[in-house]
């Protein structure tokens, strides 16, 4: 065998076991590859099923979550639900108690109230009684019944009634110039209400305050009720209690009927005072006056009536009869003092009670004083005889 075949076949030999030895790492590579790669896929299979279960954790926690959050919350709900129902049943029970406690005290302080009130109105009553019974002459009486009724009614006044007209006496809760000066006189067929209670003798009223009823000196807004009273002497109406409740809030329900029905009281009783003192001064002074010539020889017990017994009484009877004329026509005195026309306004009174004065006064008297003229002077010209004197 030559050479070159040696060394073909040492060659072929080399290259077999290279390739032998080449295969034999490259399966040993490949086995560690494919082992690797086993293990690789094994931790990222592991890896990735390790973030599935994180991540299927996660979500069902989630799904949980959102799972029992609304149920929750709707318990939540329920119950704050179920709590408000029953707080407001227990604060519906509570609020009811409480509610009819408040209203039976309610109750009670009106019905306290009430009763304050109408023993108040009582107490007025009896004290404007007494105030009246305790007058001791026709003014003073009715400038009481005036007072009295300011206490009942927002506003009162009496007035005069003379000869088919009427004259302011005193005026309460008008306001000034009328309560200071209450110096009006009006017909008495233009004064309403007024008017009705003189026709008929009886009270006569208006609901509301109708302005086609009041009288002019009663100015006042519609919705308030007014009164007229007649206050009279002997069966004949001289003067008129009116009131009305004013420019104020209305009463409340059954507050007019009250003071109406207290006023109506109080006005009876004055008109009894000034019959009961008219009738007393008359019947004085009627048993004072001598009965006529030849009287004091036929009279039997006591001794005659002397010259002063008789001039005391005709004293007496000359302030009764100009007592009379200041107290029915205060106005016009007030006004003659200050016109200083006395004679001019009050003249046809002056001569009527001079001729009652004559009538009654023995002549033997009035011829050595005249006392109807120096009562005259006394009472209605203030001590001024200059205001009798008839102007040229």
């Amino acid at each position: 065998m030559t050479f070159d075949e040696q060394l073909r076949r040492g060659f072929e030999r080399l290259s077999e076991r290279l390739r032998h030895e080449t295969a034999k790492h490259l399966a040993e590579v490949s086995d560690e590859l494919s082992a690797a790669v086993e293990v690789e896929r094994a931790a990222a299979a592991a890896q990735a099923a390790e973030a599935a279960t994180a991540s299927a954790a996660k979500e069902l926690t989630a799904r949980l979550a959102e799972v029992e959050a609304p149920a929750e919350q709707r318990g939540r709900e329920a119950g704050r639900q179920e709590g408000l129902e029953a707080g407001r049943t227990q604060g519906f029970a509570a609020g009811r108690e409480e509610g009819l406690a408040a209203g039976r005290e309610e109750e009670r302080s009106a019905a306290r109230q009430a009763a304050l009130g109408e023993r108040a109105a009582h107490e007025r009553l009896v004290e404007a009684i007494g105030a009246i019974d305790h007058a001791r002459s026709l003014s003073e009486i009715l400038d009481t019944l005036a007072s009295a009724a300011g206490r009942e009614a927002a506003r009162a006044g009496v007035l005069l009634v003379r000869r088919g007209r009427l004259r302011g006496w005193r005026f309460v809760g008008f306001g000034a110039p009328l309560d200071e000066a209450p110096d009006i006189e009006c017909p008495l067929d233009e004064a309403g209400v007024v008017a009705d209670a003189v026709r008929t003798g009886a009270a006569a009223s208006l609901e509301g305050f109708s302005p086609a009823g009041a009288p002019p000196f009663a100015d006042s807004p519609l919705g308030r009720d007014a009164l007229a009273l007649p206050v009279a002497i002997g069966g004949q109406i001289v003067a008129v209690l009116y009131a009305d409740q004013g420019s104020g809030p209305p009463d409340s329900a059954g507050a007019p009927a009250a003071w109406q029905a207290t006023l109506e009281i109080i006005a009876r009783h004055a008109a009894r005072c000034l019959e009961a003192v008219t009738a007393f001064r008359t019947a004085k002074v009627f048993a004072d006056m001598p009965a006529g010539p030849g009287a004091a020889d036929v009279r039997s017990g006591p001794s005659p009536r002397t010259a002063d017994d008789e001039e005391q009484a005709a004293r007496r009877y000359a302030r009764l009869l100009v007592s009379e004329i200041k107290m029915y026509h205060e106005p016009a005195v007030i006004a003659g003092r200050q016109e200083r026309d006395l004679v001019e306004r009050l003249g046809g009174e002056i001569a009527r009670a001079r001729v009652l004065y004559d009538q009654r006064v023995p002549a033997d008297v009035r011829r050595a004083v005249d006392y109807f003229h120096a009562e005259l002077v006394r009472t209605l010209a203030d001590g001024d005889a200059s205001l009798l004197e008839a102007r040229a």
